[in-house]
């Protein structure tokens, strides 16, 4: 099956009528992202079992400018047991889309596969979980992120909640066994009659004038950018530039209607990780910070794709009451008062992802009252196991490992290793915010803290978190 062959029938099946246009975005993304041929000397190219999984994972995304971006992160996407405890013991979701695929009318034992993107403050948060029947039984297989290797290990699947949701809200896409089903059949009979392609070549024409876009950009054959959002008060380049900083190119994207302000970098080519690449970003961040003594913080991102690319602005989430009801009153306690601004600075912080303010404005709320770091760590240590199962298990698992690897309790590592570390430049526990891992390790911290945080306000002034009544019921 060609690609423009692909695109009508994935249109036709999964997007609004009157939409072509935007099914046409979507494809020319996925060719930005390397996950279909690219150049019009392409487009005459059969796809493969993989590339056609890559064009269904993409409509999973609303936005279509999204989905290059959302079929790599849901393509890349293991199952929670490993692959003993796949559908067909496929080691990607990738893999199992395109098995189904080749598959034909063997797909019978398939009862859906759902695509979901979980958003919420941070962002978008891709999943994906298959429901097949095995031995007359009905079983899941969820599909999470590469990195969450706690889950991967053999029975692991076994205690996993299929069903959760970590973020505030999600949009899920379920294709059903004869979705596959049809879509095997269409691509089977293509391959067997082989028909040359039939087609105008308009829809290339932007494709090349991009492509030379990105060489000047430094794209080259074997490129693998990591694409960054930055939330940025400094001085900026108005058009997309290629830059050396710290012996390394850089290519900066300026803010659109669409796209935040960015920064790329060829990892394949700078020889970098993708922390050392982050890194190198932040230490940037920081000298044009001085310079114009403005704010800029880097933020989430993907790698992976052949060419530098913008990212999508940032759509907040956020409710909305189609009839207004607040009937909260002024607090008078002016303690309560202070915890609660300490505590909106806390998410503040931590929803543009600076760490180490975070951590301590969540510390500020309970250190109202446990005013030393005695009281501190025993009052944690106490109150831990009740604030425990309102973190996410991935957060938890994180935290615990972080602090595992200081050989010290809950207590210490709050007091010690989150808030001495980022309110002292003490040296024996220092903490050096540029550092990816450093970030990393505060910003899932600062979940903990935020949890102990309102768990204080809630039992130390009894306060209601209703709209609707001040009354804690």
């Amino acid at each position: 099956m060609y690609a423009r062959d692909l695109m009508i029938w994935l249109h036709q099946r999964l997007a609004e009528r009157g939409t072509l246009d935007q099914t046409q975005k979507r494809f020319e993304c996925l060719r930005g992202y390397g996950l279909l041929p690219r150049g019009r000397q392409n487009a005459g190219v059969r796809l493969s079992n993989e590339q056609i999984a890559n064009a269904v994972l993409a409509f999973a995304h609303p936005m279509p400018e999204v989905a290059g971006h959302a079929s790599l992160i849901l393509g890349g996407l293991r199952p929670v047991g490993g692959p003993k405890a796949s559908f067909r013991s496929a080691p990607s979701l990738k893999d199992v889309v395109a098995a189904l695929i080749g598959a034909g009318d063997a797909n019978s034992d398939l009862l859906r596969l759902t695509l979901s993107v979980e958003q919420d403050f941070k962002g978008d948060e891709y999943a994906g979980v298959l429901y097949f029947r095995e031995n007359g039984q009905v079983k899941p297989v969820s599909f999470v992120s590469k990195y969450a290797h706690s889950l991967f290990g053999s029975g692991a699947e076994e205690g996993y909640d299929h069903e959760q949701l970590d973020k505030l809200t999600a949009v899920q896409r379920s294709l059903g066994s004869r979705f596959f089903r049809d879509l095997s059949r269409e691509v089977s009979i293509s391959r067997h009659l082989d028909r040359p392609l039939k087609t105008d070549w308009r829809e290339y024409e932007t494709e090349e004038e991009k492509a030379e876009f990105c060489r000047k950009l430094g794209a080259r054959q074997s490129s693998r950018f990591l694409n960054l959002r930055v939330d940025a008060q400094v001085t900026w380049p108005k058009d997309p530039t290629r830059m050396k900083f710290g012996g390394h190119h850089l290519v900066l994207f300026p803010k659109t209607k669409d796209h935040s302000h960015s920064i790329s970098i060829d990892l394949a080519h700078e020889r970098l990780s993708a922390d050392d690449a982050r890194s190198l970003m932040n230490r940037m961040l920081s000298v044009m910070s001085w310079c114009d003594n403005r704010p800029a913080s880097l933020h989430e991102g993907w790698s992976g794709n052949p060419v530098p690319v913008r990212v999508p602005r940032q759509n907040l989430a956020f409710t909305t009451m189609h009839e207004w009801h607040f009937y909260r009153t002024l607090p008078d306690n002016q303690d309560l008062l202070r915890c609660l601004a300490y505590y909106r600075d806390g998410l503040n912080a931590y929803s543009v992802g600076l760490a180490s303010h975070a951590v301590l404005s969540f510390f500020r709320v309970f250190e109202t009252r446990y005013d030393d770091g005695k009281k501190v760590k025993n009052w944690v240590n106490i109150v831990f196991s009740k604030i425990e199962p309102s973190i996410s298990e991935g957060a938890l698992k994180a935290f615990e490992s972080d602090r595992q690897s200081e050989g010290v309790d809950v207590g210490t590592y709050v007091y010690r290793n989150c808030r001495v570390a980022t309110a002292h430049a003490a040296r024996d526990v220092p903490s050096d915010p540029d550092g990816t891992e450093e970030s990393r390790r505060l910003l899932n911290a600062s979940q903990i803290m935020q949890r102990l945080a309102r768990y204080f306000i809630k039992q130390e002034f009894r306060f209601s978190t209703s709209y609707l009544t001040d009354d804690p019921g």
